[in-house]
């Protein structure tokens, strides 16, 4: 109990003041990001269907016109949903150590609350700092062995407390309602599904790390508390605790506490330069630079070994031909070849069009696992061609912290998944406000800049869905 309750201390107290310049920083990075990767979304079939699922369908389903706007659109809890969705639809959204996305849970929170609440810039800065640094360590606090991790998984599970932390400083919660907050989030958490919902044998679904349910879970957990429901304040504690729950085989829940305020575990939150599962990024790293080594063109390859972390040895990273978005983002041979081929990381590696090239589809067919490197190295690959061949190893991927991606990577990644909605002037604009939230004097007006996307056109492809509901 006493975990909890420092946690929820810390929310509830914590200000813009409270923490370093470096952590702001840091936070309106993440939140640039987030909301880059939320409108590229929505450029897509599946995030067009994402928000048309979730709005009032007896309107949707039968209006080509209908609209969304992100952290705006739909009553606060499906709109949260969707947003949250969207943020992580694409695979391209920022990751804590490789054990979880964090921006897609919190950040739609912040923002869409913040504008419903009038919240000052500094106030929703604080309540995404507050969220990313929860997150961070319960993430931290509950990651188990690699035995255990094939057997049990799921990110939304441990991340549904941070979007109660969050929201919970949005509607400026007390330290005892916010620490019920986080009990009733720990207690609704999604199930830990991944191991079904990613590695099963039926491909990739849309729920992948279930991170949508677990920002609902954790707003709804936060509106209750406001209202004086009680939860659980000792679920954290003893053998039938959260660890239990989320199917973990470590718990540390000194990290939970230890050195709130003092040192912040958010600024190891990477971004990610390829829409693609981490696990795959250090391997397109080292392809890359096998290839500038080896000064040949994607025509002379005649073979790719890839060495890498234990996950990228089976299905869904062994799948060569993947006809899906989600499939795609878990395909090591495809994610190689669009990389490898020069294709923009972003929209177009999920474009049918990119799916269906020859030079493409050579390549992925070219790739084969070996071995894992051993020792520090979490990738290495080896490429022959042209009579030659290259060896390099990776021990980081570019965006973790250790490879920051640079201030002109970071821009160019925010404008290359939001021009497709934001014009040219809108988009500088944005990019500097969200990256300096701390100065913006009014949320909502910075939400009302991003325009409505029209997501009523069910797609060709989809023609055969029925759209009518029978209300019973």
């Amino acid at each position: 109990m006493k975990d909890l309750l420092e946690l929820a201390g810390f929310i509830a107290e914590l200000t813009g003041q409270d923490f370093p310049t470096s952590v702001g920083a840091h936070c309106g990075i993440l939140v640039a990001d987030s909301v880059a990767c939320t409108i590229g979304a929505l450029q897509t079939s599946e995030g067009r269907s994402l928000a048309r699922a979730l709005c009032d369908v007896g309107n949707v389903c039968h209006d080509d016109a209908f609209q969304y706007r992100v952290y705006s659109s739909a009553e606060i809890l499906a709109g949260v949903h969707i947003d949250s969705g969207l943020a992580n639809l694409l695979d391209f959204d920022d990751v804590f150590e490789g054990s979880g996305h964090i921006g897609c849970v919190v950040v739609p929170i912040a923002l869409r609350l913040g504008a419903l609440l009038e919240r000052s810039g500094p106030e929703v800065l604080a309540a995404i700092a507050a969220g990313f640094e929860v997150a961070c360590r319960f993430l931290d606090a509950s990651r188990p062995s690699d035995a255990m991790r094939a057997q049990i998984w799921g990110i939304g599970t441990r991340l549904a407390p941070s979007a109660a932390a969050a929201a919970a400083k949005l509607l400026r919660l007390g330290p005892e309602a916010t620490a019920h907050a986080l009990a009733l989030a720990c207690s609704t958490a999604p199930v830990p599904s991944v191991r079904k919902t990613v590695y099963g044998e039926t491909g990739v679904t849309w729920v992948k790390n279930n991170m949508a349910i677990a920002a609902t879970a954790g707003l709804t957990a936060a509106l209750l508390a406001r209202e004086g429901a009680r939860g659980p304040l000792d679920i954290l504690d003893g053998p039938d605790g959260f660890a239990r729950m989320i199917g973990t085989d470590v718990w540390n829940p000194e990290i939970l506490e230890g050195g709130l305020g003092v040192s912040w575990s958010l600024e190891r939150i990477g971004l990610k330069p390829y829409p693609c599962c981490r696990h795959a990024h250090a391997v397109i790293d080292a392809a890359r630079m096998c290839m500038r080594d080896l000064r040949i063109t994607p025509k002379d390859v005649a073979e790719i070994a890839a060495a890498g972390p234990l996950w990228i040895y089976s299905e869904p990273f062994t799948n060569p031909v993947p006809t899906t978005m989600l499939d795609a983002q878990y395909s090591l041979p495809y994610t190689l070849a669009v990389a490898l081929a020069g294709v923009e990381p972003g929209l177009d590696w999920f474009g049918r069009a990119t799916f269906e090239r020859e030079d493409v589809r050579r390549l992925a067919s070219k790739v084969r696992t070996e071995g894992e490197p051993g020792g520090l190295a979490p990738a290495r690959v080896r490429i022959s061609g042209a009579g030659r061949s290259a060896v390099v190893e990776v021990d980081a991927p570019r965006g973790s912290p250790a490879h920051p991606l640079s201030e002109e990577d970071q821009r160019a990644k925010f404008y290359g998944l939001g021009r497709g909605v934001l014009n040219a002037s809108m988009i500088d604009a944005t990019y500097a406000l969200l990256r300096e939230l701390d100065r913006c004097t009014d949320v909502r007006a910075l939400i009302s800049q991003f325009p409505a996307v029209a997501v009523g056109a069910v797609d060709a492809a989809k023609a055969d869905v029925p759209t009518e509901i029978t209300r019973i």
